[in-house]
């Protein structure tokens, strides 16, 4: 506070001395006084800080600084971190979706297969069942025209024990009745009726 209350007091008895002199003409004059306590001032703060202040203050920027770039390099590396995990994540995207694909076309293949398979089996069991209705009926058919044969015998003995007066045994007419019943089956095989 010295220096500027010297200043002043020097300012103000240069204005009360009747000089014409300005304030401002009075700090742009070189006077030694002035620039002796001026430069002693400087260099005391400049001694000051750069004994006191200068280092914590250059050891703060430079904490900063680090910091600065510590947390720019960790940005950088997360940035990086995140590309990579972003790359992985639409790898495994495609890869699931490729495999979701594969597992519906593969799906789809067994379903068709499985279908078909089906359709097999229903053709083969109405193959058999129709196999075995023919069967059936052949068989069915086969007993009827044995009960009619049958008949026809026993219906060709009684009327020949009725027409004819002499005596033939049961199994010459049995056997007569059943060649007759053979050639009536003969006839009706597809040849039709004779006449």
């Amino acid at each position: 506070m010295l220096p500027i209350a010297a200043l002043l007091t020097a300012v103000q008895s240069e204005h009360d001395a009747g000089g014409a002199a300005s304030p401002a003409d009075m700090l742009l004059r070189p006077e030694p006084g002035l620039w002796i306590w001026t430069l002693l001032i400087f260099g005391t703060l400049l001694f000051i800080l750069w004994r006191f202040g200068w280092g914590k203050l250059i050891e703060q920027l430079d904490t900063r600084d680090r910091a600065i770039r510590g947390a720019v390099e960790e940005a950088r590396s997360e940035r990086e971190e995140a590309e990579r995990l972003l790359a992985e994540h639409k790898q495994l995207l495609d890869e699931t979706r490729r495999k979701t694909s594969d597992m519906l076309a593969e799906a789809q293949s067994a379903a068709k297969g499985e279908r078909q398979k089906i359709l097999d089996e229903a053709r083969r069991e109405s193959s058999n069942i129709v196999a075995r209705g023919r069967e059936q009926i052949e068989q069915e058919t086969r007993n009827a025209l044995s009960q009619i044969h049958s008949k026809v015998a026993d219906l060709v003995i009684e009327v020949t024990r009725r027409l004819v007066p002499r005596a033939v045994d049961s199994a010459s007419h049995r056997e007569l009745a059943e060649r007759f019943a053979a050639e009536l089956e003969g006839r009706g095989d597809g040849h039709g009726p004779q006449g």
